[in-house]
């Protein structure tokens, strides 16, 4: 799901000129995306104001596929979207809303906890001998990843990081046994997270995983893990809770590091 967003995003992050095919039919995608689905290729072909062998291209520059597959990537987005929120009674729901910073406190508290000094301490050892640092993550874990590299380059560290999946697992090929994979993920089992895992591990690369389960693949392939609360709400599809024990979790790291070797 992320992944069909995140390529049409690169193509419109790609070009300055917002004239080109490729952008025009990418951000058509993201504005009706709801409406993909029930289109033929001659639709949004002149939707677009454009031909359908340029829509066939740009399936081919998209995933090299066809726009039949194209078009079943956005129905899997649209159901993937349609789950975002399990509400339940809605006197439990509109109950909860105020509730929201008492769990942020508790979930940061136990984060808290779990950020041993010896630990960040160590990561920074690793951060400061590895050659290159590249960071992965997946939907909000990339938002943290992106946001990690630029803290770090900002630290004088060599930095990478991707957002969709193809050009993270070039990343993880291209990377030795001198750099460093910060791999940001709550859970650290989902399928994306396993497969870009295995690569690192199969090429010999060190990983440092910010996790809340130690137990998960990717903690147990890590090098060294620092944990972050498990703490979630029900509910919601969105890590309202993770993603704020993540970001605190590099945010601690950068600290560390920056104290230590700046």
């Amino acid at each position: 799901m992320y992944n069909f967003f995140a390529k049409l995003q690169n193509f419109l992050e790609a070009s300055t000129d917002h004239s080109t095919s490729d952008h025009t039919i990418a951000e058509y995608i993201l504005r009706h995306v709801s409406e993909i689905p029930n289109m033929t290729i001659y639709e949004l072909a002149e939707a677009c104001h454009l031909s359908p062998a340029t829509v066939s291209r740009f399936c081919r520059r998209f995933e090299n596929i066809s726009f039949k597959e194209l078009k079943e990537h956005a129905s899997e987005f649209n159901d993937f979207n349609r789950s975002e929120i399990h509400p339940g009674p809605e006197t439990e729901m509109t109950a909860g809303l105020p509730d929201y910073f008492k769990q942020l406190h508790q979930s940061l508290a136990e984060t808290e906890r779990l950020l041993q000094d010896d630990i960040l301490q160590q990561a920074a050892i690793l951060i400061h001998e590895a050659n290159k640092l590249s960071f992965f993550g997946v939907t909000f874990s990339n938002v943290v990843a992106k946001n990690a590299q630029i803290k770090f380059m900002r630290l004088g560290k060599h930095t990478a990081s991707y957002s969709n999946h193809e050009n993270q697992i070039t990343e993880a090929n291209s990377m030795i046994s001198d750099d460093l994979a910060i791999v940001i993920s709550s859970s650290g089992d989902t399928r994306f997270i396993v497969k870009l895992t295995k690569e690192l591990s199969r090429n010999g690369v060190p990983i440092l995983a910010i996790t809340s389960s130690p137990t998960s693949y990717l903690g147990q392939q890590a090098k060294l893990i620092i944990q972050i609360s498990g703490q979630k709400i029900d509910g919601y599809k969105s890590p309202i809770l993770e993603e704020i024990n993540l970001q605190a979790a590099v945010n601690m790291l950068y600290l560390h590091y920056s104290g230590r070797y700046n």
